[in-house]
Formats: C-alpha cells, structure tokens, sequence
C-alpha cells in the first residue's frame, strides 16, 4: 500500500549553509502524488547541485540540503506528501533526520507501490570512487567512507536500521573551515548541528560521538536521501565506496536508464 502522513508537521530553524532563519511544512497528499517539494516532483530530474548537499529546483525557487528530510521520508515509507520549504533550505535542525522521522506518522491509502526491481548490475565511478546497485530480494545500503584522521568506516544494514541511522549528524573537520567560508557556505554550521573533527580525528562536540562509525551512518542516510530522487522505491542491494551527493545522484540517473 502507499501512504501519506497521518498529519501535517513542521519545523523551523536555520540553514546550514544560508544561515538564514527557514522553515519546512510536510502536509498529506493523494495516493499518486508523490513526494513534492514547493509544488515541483522531488525527483532527479529537478537537481541542480550536488556540491556538499542535494539542490533541487523548485517552483518558489532553488531548495538546499533536502537530503535529510527526504531520507527520513523514505526511511519511515512516505509515498505520497505535499512539502513547503520556506527560506530556500530544509533546516537542518540537530544535523541529523531523527527530528524528521519522530514527527512523521505514515497513514496508508488507496494505490500500490511500484518498486524497480534490477535485472543487472549499475554503477558509476569517479576515479576510485564508486556506487553500484546490484539485484537484491531485500533492500540494504552499504557505506565505506575513508577520511584523514578518521580511517576507513563502514556501515552495512537492510532499510530497517533506519532508525538506528537516523540520529547519525552531518560532520565536517576544521580543515575546511576556510575553504568552506570562501566559498559562501556552512553559515549556519555549528556543533549543535554538525559533528567536528580536529586534525587528529577526534570530535570536538560535547558529549564527543553518538555512535562509533556516526560518519558512516550519516554517509548512509545522505544515500538514502539521495536514492529517494528515484521517485519509487528501489528493490537492490547499494554499495558505495566514498560516495557523496553528485555519485549518488549519478547513479539515479543510471537507475533512471535502466529501468
């Protein structure tokens, strides 16, 4: 069966890379609407950057960082929802989808989910870098990132372990704090929103981790997020190696092909 939200929700606070104040409205929809954003299909079709988040052009203008929202979307199974974005970026609240999941109730209605199901491998590759979706009766992601000072890390589950993923924070490193700064973004970063690394691989959070692998497990929602431009749920087993935004949206697009 599809599903809506059982009620409309929202939640308000800053933009990540704007800084700006900025709000988001999930409110239900009909069995076939799909998941909207400002009246536009949140679909692969309507990205246009995948520079350090997934942009998607929509009829009130571009909307940034809609990746953990989408993935808490995908994650508890909302088919169908009509998605108001105030401020042109999704908030980005705790860095995390967990404040999107815990607000969001599914209602089942009329119409079926067509699930794409792969008759052969995909992948997409950028140097050593790689995502592939290979034909599976269950669903899972995997996720192996390697970053300086951190190591290699790797997080491997069915779609089930969403919730245990959920809370896993946006991180970044000190490193790139200039670089980010002239390029105009991460304005509303900050480590009540965003898990930070020094040189030597260590958090500089209070409180330090929620999880030992939380960097993977963020890189497996942002995957998650990211595969929901689909616009259907995929029915594959989804393997990256130091995947990001733009990898993963290539990768819809091959899907897109494939189908």
């Amino acid at each position: 069966m599809r599903t809506t939200v059982r009620s409309e929700r929202a939640w308000a606070g800053r933009g990540l890379h704007s800084g700006l104040p900025c709000a988001v409205i999930v409110a239900p929809a009909r069995s076939g609407h799909g998941r909207r954003i400002n009246g536009r299909p949140a679909t692969i079709e309507h990205v246009i950057d995948g520079a350090w988040c997934t942009t998607i052009d929509t009829d009130d203008g571009p909307v940034r960082t809609v990746e953990h929202l989408l993935a808490a979307l995908a994650g508890v199974g909302i088919d169908d929802c009509d998605v108001r974005v105030k401020g042109g970026e999704v908030p980005i609240l705790d860095g995390s989808a967990g404040p999107f999941r815990e607000g969001l109730e599914p209602l089942e209605q009329k119409g079926q989910r067509e699930p794409l199901v792969l008759r052969g491998p995909v992948e997409v590759r950028d140097g050593d870098r790689w995502v592939r979706a290979l034909p599976a009766e269950v669903p899972s992601l995997a996720v192996d990132v390697a970053y300086r000072g951190l190591g290699r890390q790797r997080f491997d589950a069915t779609l089930g372990a969403f919730t245990a993923a959920s809370t896993a924070r946006t991180f970044g490193f000190l490193r790139d704090r200039a670089r980010l700064e002239k390029a105009g973004l991460a304005k509303g970063a900050a480590l009540a929103n965003t898990l930070v690394f020094d040189d030597a691989g260590e958090p500089v959070n209070p409180g330090g981790l929620r999880f030992d692998d939380e960097p993977a497990r963020h890189k497996w929602l942002d995957l998650l997020g990211d595969l929901a431009l689909l616009g259907r749920p995929l029915q594959a087993r989804v393997v990256a190696y130091r995947g990001g935004h733009a990898l993963h949206h290539a990768l819809v697009r091959a899907l897109r092909g494939a189908a």
